[in-house]
């Protein structure tokens, strides 16, 4: 019986356990790791060198004669060798001429394959055999040791030269930590700064330590200590860890500050070797020069600290120094410079702390209070050019007789509220100082025209203004301001572009907008630097008449009664004024010479108001105008916003708007069944709905996806029902959502009597017939059989008309825009989280169902609204857009109303073709341009099929080749790392939604999963109305992981909180599409956070397709949220797709081919 092996320890003796390591408690953890293991294959290498058999046994004898020993082994990564390789060097012997001799013999391999052999035994000797098959019975015998040595010793191993590159970086960082836990506490590190003046340059060094402190003479390197969390030696023996916890957290602070300076040195030195083709030398770097940014960022981190400072340029010792907002206290001498008894001018000096500047500010020192302060901007605006020419704090100047009037009239009232300015001898300087220069300016209005006569005064001398014009060049006295007037002379030529110098006169030459310049502005700014005198015929020109409006509202007979008004002009004057401000002039001029400003506001809220009422200035002016009711809100806002203007606004009026206004507290039941399910913000919905019915109103229920629209509209159908109305209802929806309609009725409000119209013609009509006979509170039909049905609808009359998905009759030209606009209702309202998918049309087509004629016909909204904001990105067209739309569409985002739903987070999965399907798709590229190369814009219009079957072909390469070519035998990258997300998203225990616009893209995914054993569910087009509600229930209460999803048949009206994760397998044009079918899973009652993935191809149209979903994004946020996101940054993809041929997608895609070309 073998003896059982005596411990190292025994464990008895110590009756104390002190560990923070984790037990594994794990019995097969580690079951096989004595396993016998054999890196290298010699067996199969020789097997492979097929050594011949004579040659193999005189191997064997060497071996066993010890003629062949092993001395050494070598190992490591070669850049020819499959992984670890490694050298066996070994000593042959033979006799030579009666002696015996020893020679090398070396083979080097990988694990199955010899790299190298080298032998210098006699039949070797001369030459260098590499992978040679002919091998000498040395090297035979030195490859048997070889593999009976690599059976017994384990040498050599998998891991490749990156896998040990990362197992060194890391295990030196867990060194270093174990060392930090053991040498530091969390905090205990400081870091003191120290700012140091020399060759008048401010830097900043370090010192490190818990106690003692060190002096940090390499940044770089500690830099580098910090990023490793590494330790490194102080002094002759203190050892401190760098890891960024051990630091205290005002040291924390520096180190940032250490690592963006360390980072921006680090480039520059890299330029400069670029530069210098690598001379430029490096040194270790032990402090940071101060400058821009720095010097801003040292500022804010030391704050109230204390910090050392020492001047070596002063031989300064150092001293402890705050840091402080103040201007320094300035004295600036100016005395008499006199050249023997002759007065030659005057000499300033200042003395001037020294600075420092920042990108953001200017600092200086002061060795008096022992502070380093940031000056105010304006300080050291003002004081600047003193700053600059300043040489080591001293200023100095010499200002001649000539110019003393333009330093004293110049520059010292620009300054004398900064700096105290201390005068010797004044009284000489008196003497030859002019008089402060006067000027005058003479107006006159002759022959229709506006002259200006300017003149300059020194004391009782006078000149015009006009000498430094004249073509002899004038020689100006030294006692006159040439600066000075030669800015007056600047004022001048800015008012009036015409000159006499001879006539010593400027004038407008009957230019009238200039004209009406000086007389609105130029008479003032004239004003403001000298005096002006007027003669009557300017007089009579200078009449700017002001127009006092005055608006009158009224409810009268179901309609607003506008009565426009104003006390100083007559009713041509206006509908005159008015007419000229559709021609955008800035003035208007009466007969009688006056004038009057365009610019008014209140003139242009009457243009405004004229604008949207579409009405002629003869008739906007001539009394009372009748305007629709849906006005009231537009004028209210209009009036609100231009308080200048005089109005008055009946009881009925202001009754309206204050009901819109308080909508919160809206008198409003709301039905007791089904009150407890809304949420605050959805009986907010329900009141806002109520009362735009009750003003005779429709709108837009715009909340985003998953919101509960539905909810809020069967509230609104059930309160009128409690209120007793009788009448009939109809709900419109597309087709696969019409049974959830039903369902959610017949869950929510029970005591409604619904029909949902579907079946065979005969059972429609017979619904459709009998519902009034029946007491039918509520139809439900599709967009599809509302196009069949529509002249079974005629003459009747329902309570409220629904259409839901709002966005089915964006194009106001389709059968289905045309036959919910035939359907006669009292109250008309549309649900859709996406009133703008693509373009403004398709918001004038919902507003043309709600209230006909708010939006005008579509050519006047294309021509005012359309091409304005999206060509052009006219703002003001956007904001007259907003200010109309605005009250009737209720728009609330998730992230606003649900604090209680989590996150949705966004990646783009990005991924990158194969060699194979990258020349597939460069080669569809190819061809597609060619085809565009040799096309016109008339080819285009023939050919929109085809180019957009190209475009449908480079989206389907993408996806997987196999779609479009049948004998495709390459992989697809996307499907590969679809796959390879859906695995791990499995193993994570993440369930989730794959959309594809490709029903044949699911069938191949659905290939893959059935290869990989994983379950899933589909939808389609072709999966029916019941059966997708029966997956739909089943993948909510069931573990299946995958849902496949075409992207148009599944997009809307499914509700699939089962999932937490989404896959956009493929983009779409529209980004709003792909929004709604995220929403499925994004909704009330998800209690995960969502992930959604979007799988797109690096550089294909792909990209290019994510750009013009931003674009459309960006639009219809701008007009929905009422903000101006991205009106400035509209990209030329989106006002390419906006006019009015209508190519979208065609002619992005084009675009971005002939840019790429």
């Amino acid at each position: 019986m073998e003896k059982k092996k005596e411990l190292y320890v025994n464990e008895q003796v110590y009756d104390e356990v002190i560990s923070r390591q984790e037990q594994n408690e794990d019995e097969g953890f580690g079951s096989r790791i004595n396993e016998a293991y054999s890196y290298f294959n010699v067996a199969e290498i020789k097997k492979n060198l097929k050594i011949q058999r004579k040659i193999k046994k005189e191997g064997e004898q060497l071996v066993r004669d010890r003629q062949i020993t092993l001395e050494k082994v070598s190992g490591g990564f070669l850049a020819d060798a499959d992984g670890y390789a490694c050298r066996f060097s070994g000593t042959g012997h033979s006799v030579r001429y009666g002696r015996e001799v020893s020679f090398p013999v070396s083979v080097t391999i990988d694990r199955t394959s010899l790299l190298n052999v080298s032998c210098s035994c006699e039949a070797c000797s001369g030459y260098y055999f590499y992978y040679s098959k002919n091998i000498c019975k040395y090297v035979s015998g030195l490859l048997d040791i070889v593999e009976d040595y690599t059976g017994k010793h384990e040498i050599g191993d998998a891991t490749d030269v990156w896998a040990k590159q990362i197992l060194r970086e890391y295990s030196s960082k867990l060194e270093s930590r174990v060392i930090a836990d053991n040498r530091a506490a969390d905090g205990t590190i400081m870091l003191e700064p120290r700012i140091i003046r020399k060759d008048n340059m401010l830097s900043l060094s370090f010192k490190i330590g818990m106690g003692r402190m060190f002096v940090v003479k390499d940044l770089a390197k500690f830099v580098e200590n910090v990023r490793n969390s590494a330790s490194d030696t102080y002094g002759s023996d203190t050892v401190i860890n760098h890891r960024l916890e051990n630091f205290t957290e005002s040291g924390r602070k520096w180190i940032n500050f250490i690592n963006d300076a360390a980072d921006e040195e680090k480039r520059l030195r890299e330029r400069i070797m670029d530069v210098t083709w690598g001379r430029s030398g490096s040194k270790k770097v032990d402090s940071i020069e101060l400058y821009g940014w720095r010097m801003d960022r040292l500022f804010e981190i030391a704050g109230s600290t204390l910090i050392s400072y020492e001047d070596k340029d002063e031989h300064s010792k150092a001293a402890m120094y705050h840091f402080a907002d103040e201007n320094p206290k300035l004295t600036m001498n100016v005395k008499p410079k006199m050249y023997g008894s002759t007065f030659d001018g005057i000499h300033v000096s200042i003395m001037l702390p020294y600075i420092c500047c920042g990108t953001r500010a200017a600092y200086y020192v002061d060795s008096m209070s022992k502070s380093i302060s940031r000056m105010s901007e304006e300080f050291y605006d003002k004081l600047k050019p003193f700053f600059a020419q300043a040489d080591e704090g001293y200023f100095s100047i010499s200002v001649g007789r000539k110019s003393l009037s333009d330093f004293y009239y110049s520059v010292l009232p620009e300054i004398r509220d900064y700096i105290d300015v201390v005068e010797t001898d004044v009284d000489v300087i008196d003497q030859y100082l002019a008089p402060v220069a006067r000027f005058a300016f003479y107006l006159d209005a002759p022959d229709g025209d506006v002259t200006c006569k300017a003149v300059v005064r020194y004391g009782d001398k006078e000149f015009s203004c006009l000498d430094q014009l004249r073509t002899s060049r004038v020689l100006l006295d030294s006692f006159r301001q040439g600066a000075r007037e030669k800015q007056i002379l600047t004022v001048l030529e800015s008012l009036f572009p015409e000159c006499d110098p001879g006539g010593d006169v400027v004038f407008c030459g009957g230019d009238e907008e200039k004209i009406f310049e000086v007389v609105t502005h130029g008479v003032e700014e004239l004003a403001a630097i000298g005096d002006v005198f007027c003669t009557k015929r300017f007089k009579s020109v200078n009449v700017v008449r002001r127009a006092k409006v005055s608006v009158g509202v009224s409810v009268s007979s179901g309609l607003l009664d506008l009565d426009v008004s104003t006390d100083e002009l007559s009713q041509d004057e206006l509908a005159e004024l008015l007419k000229h401000y559709k021609s955008h002039q800035r003035y208007y001029r009466f007969k009688s010479g006056e004038y009057i400003d365009l610019n008014e506001e209140s003139l242009q809220m009457l243009f405004e108001m004229m604008e949207t009422m579409k009405l002629s200035p003869k008739d906007f002016v001539k009394g009372k105008m009748h305007l629709p009711m849906y006005r009231t809100l537009y004028l209210d806002k209009m009036l609100e916003e231009h308080e200048e203007v005089y109005n008055t606004r009946d009881k009925v009026f202001r009754e309206i708007v204050k009901n819109m206004k308080t909508v919160n507290d809206a008198d409003y039941n709301i039905p007791e069944g089904i009150s407890a399910t809304l949420r605050r913000y959805q009986k907010t919905g329900f009141r806002w709905i109520r009362t735009l019915e009750a003003n005779g109103f429709g709108g837009i229920l715009a909340d985003d996806m998953g919101l509960g629209k539905t909810l809020q509209t069967i509230a609104v159908l059930m309160s009128a029902k409690e209120e007793g109305r009788s009448g009939t209802s109809i709900v419109i929806s597309p087709a696969s959502l019409v049974y959830n309609w039903g369902e959610e009725l017949a869950k929510f409000a029970p005591s409604l009597k619904v029909v949902t119209v579907t079946g065979k013609q005969e059972d429609r009509t017979h619904m459709i017939e009998e519902y009034e006979a029946q007491n039918v509170d509520v139809l439900v039909t599709s967009y599809d059989l509302l196009k069949r049905d529509i002249n079974l609808y005629d003459g009747k009359v329902f309570e409220y008309e629904i259409i839901d998905e709002a966005q089915y009759i964006k194009n106001q030209t389709t059968a289905a825009a045309k036959a919910v606009k035939l359907i006669r209702s009292k109250a008309k309202f549309a649900l859709t989280g996406t009133p703008i998918e693509n373009r403004l049309s398709e918001l004038w087509s919902i507003f043309d169902y709600l209230m006909p004629g708010f939006l005008y016909g579509y050519d006047v909204f294309k021509n005012e609204f359309e091409t304005p904001i999206v060509k052009y990105q006219d703002e003001e067209a956007m904001a007259r857009l907003q200010k109309m739309v605005r009250p009737f569409i209720l728009r609330r985002l998730k992230k606003d109303v649900l604090k209680d739903l989590p996150e949705k987070l966004e990646e783009n999965r990005v991924v990158r073709f194969d060699e194979k399907q990258q020349k597939l798709y460069d080669a569809q590229v190819l061809h597609m341009k060619n085809e565009l190369a040799s096309s016109d814009d008339k080819d285009f219009n023939k050919k929109k099929i085809e180019i957009l079957a190209e475009l449908t072909r480079l989206r389907q390469v993408c996806c997987d080749p196999r779609l479009c070519y049948d004998n495709y035998d390459g992989s697809s990258a996307k499907l590969d790392s679809c796959m390879e997300l859906i695995q791990s998203a499995i193993d994570g225990g993440h369930r989730m939604l794959l959309f594809s616009q490709f029903t044949s893209m699911l069938e191949l995914i659905e290939k893959r999963l059935d290869a990989e054993n994983i379950e899933y569910y589909k939808i389609t087009g072709e999966t029916s109305k019941q059966k997708r509600m029966e997956l739909v229930k089943q993948f909510n209460e069931g573990t299946v992981p995958v849902f496949l999803i075409s992207l148009k048949a599944g997009g809307v009206g499914l509700n699939l909180i089962g999932a937490d994760m989404v896959i956009h397998y493929d983009p779409w044009w529209n980004v709003a599409v792909q929004n709604q079918a995220t929403d499925r899973a994004h909704r009330i009652g998800q209690t995960k956070k969502v992930t959604v993935y979007k799988m797109v191809v690096k550089n294909t149209i792909e990209e290019k397709i994510l750009k013009l979903q931003d674009s459309k994004r960006d639009l219809a946020d701008s007009i929905i949220s009422g903000d101006n996101v991205g009106m400035s940054s509209m990209s030329l993809s989106l006002i390419h797709i906006s006019e009015p041929t209508r190519r979208t997608p065609i002619s992005y895609a084009v675009f971005c081919l002939k840019k790429k070309k």
